[in-house]
């Protein structure tokens, strides 16, 4: 029986549209230009009184600190977002990769800490990356017009995402860690929802937002990752997960798993038969799967994954 501590969890959080008065800007208009005309978009769709202090470039990155959360945000749009937690076990970093559905230029440092990178053929469209003083890390993208993307997929090195029965999303490693991902939102320049979802595609966990004729222009998408040390969930074996489909021994393993897991507030009874529903259904899944749940920051979710 495999129990991991993690030194974070991720929160995947919002997703709004936005009215503004960035047009498509001359192709001649420069890179610094345009990352402060995307940096005031999304500064109205997401303010920035909850922004970190402002990092210091060093080697080719903005190297940024908040609440036992470090991040390095690379000016290369190849890089990847690194961020390492301090927990009472050491740290643990993990890597976010930049949506690739928008090929952009090197990240510009704006005046609030915003590392935005403008499209590279010249348009609006535009990535940013923020910290937040919580420690969390912000990814937002400005979608210019109609014809821009509007599916971005996510990946963190070394993780999958998968969906419970109950529709939360989490990143799991091959050693069970875990990063909780929040449910997406969307809405426009006049309050109205706008429809967004996830779909999991392989590695990537992608965001699909849905205009209508009413949606305006440009569309900012706010995708957060919120960092916490520490949070536990647990993966069992194939055995395990086979022998927990009897309810006796699923009450057995989530009073095991209650003992080692700090925050586990879930009546074991009512958990325990979760547990062996969800266990028999990873039986007739093709190939058999093997039953994951967590303690915190979200007690008693249960996911199907890949033994």
């Amino acid at each position: 029986m495999a129990r991991r501590k993690l030194g974070f969890v991720a929160s995947l959080l919002t997703m709004v549209v936005l009215a503004t008065s960035i047009g498509a800007p001359a192709q001649a208009e420069d890179d610094t230009s345009r990352a402060e005309q995307a940096s005031e978009a999304i500064g109205a769709a997401a303010p920035a009184s909850d922004l970190a202090k402002p990092g210091i470039v060093d080697d080719g990155q903005v190297l940024t600190s908040a609440n036992d959360t470090s991040a390095a945000v690379p000016l290369s749009p190849d890089g990847d977002i690194v961020v390492t937690v301090a927990g009472a076990d050491g740290t643990q970093t993990a890597r976010i990769a930049l949506p690739d559905e928008i090929a952009v230029g090197s990240g510009v440092v704006t005046d609030d800490g915003t590392v935005v990178y403008p499209a590279a053929d010249g348009s609006a469209d535009a990535v940013a990356v923020q910290t937040l003083a919580d420690g969390s890390t912000r990814v937002q993208t400005v979608i210019a017009d109609p014809s821009s993307a509007h599916e971005f997929g996510y990946r963190m090195q070394g993780y999958r995402p998968y969906e419970s029965d109950t529709g939360e999303v989490v990143f799991v490693n091959a050693a069970g860690d875990f990063v909780n991902v929040d449910a997406p939102w969307a809405v426009d320049a006049n309050g109205a929802s706008v429809d967004t979802h996830y779909e999991i595609h392989g590695k990537e966990l992608v965001q699909v937002v849905e205009p209508d004729e009413s949606t305006a222009y440009p569309i900012v998408a706010d995708p957060s990752w919120i960092w916490y040390a520490p949070a536990w969930g647990m993966k069992l074996s194939r055995t395990e997960t086979s022998r927990v489909r009897d309810l006796g021994a699923a009450g057995s393993m989530c009073a095991i798993f209650a003992r080692g897991a700090p925050g586990f507030t879930v009546a074991c009874g009512a958990f325990a038969g979760y547990m062996s529903v969800q266990a028999n259904l990873a039986q007739s899944d093709s190939p058999r799967s093997c039953l994951f749940f967590t303690a915190a920051p979200i007690p008693g979710v249960i996911w199907r994954i890949k033994c």
